[in-house]
């Protein structure tokens, strides 16, 4: 009985930790916000080659465009306004 207690509470733990990391709507934000300082780099580097359209800046923007949308969903569903405004505030695009 004690085992089968022992793995119950081991795996509860290991739920937890990795829900607060990878799934948690702020860890999905947090992970949104790092998308899209890799994709300003990557629009960096398209300006640099000095195209007259390069249609990748294009499309980079209409992605970073989404991710800040699904940011603002996220903020909005899962977070009040009035008791989490700091963070709010902090992570609004």
């Amino acid at each position: 009985m004690q085992i089968i207690f022992l793995i119950l509470l081991i795996s509860l733990a290991t739920w937890s930790i990795v829900y607060e990391f990878f799934y948690s709507p702020k860890a999905q934000i947090k992970k949104l916000w790092g998308e899209i300082f890799n994709i300003s780099f990557k629009i960096a580097e398209q300006k640099k080659l000095n195209y007259d359209s390069n249609p990748l800046v294009n499309i980079y923007e209409n992605v970073i465009n989404k991710k800040k949308a699904m940011i603002n969903a996220l903020l909005d569903y899962y977070f009040n306004t009035e008791e989490d405004e700091e963070y709010v505030k902090e992570n609004k695009p």
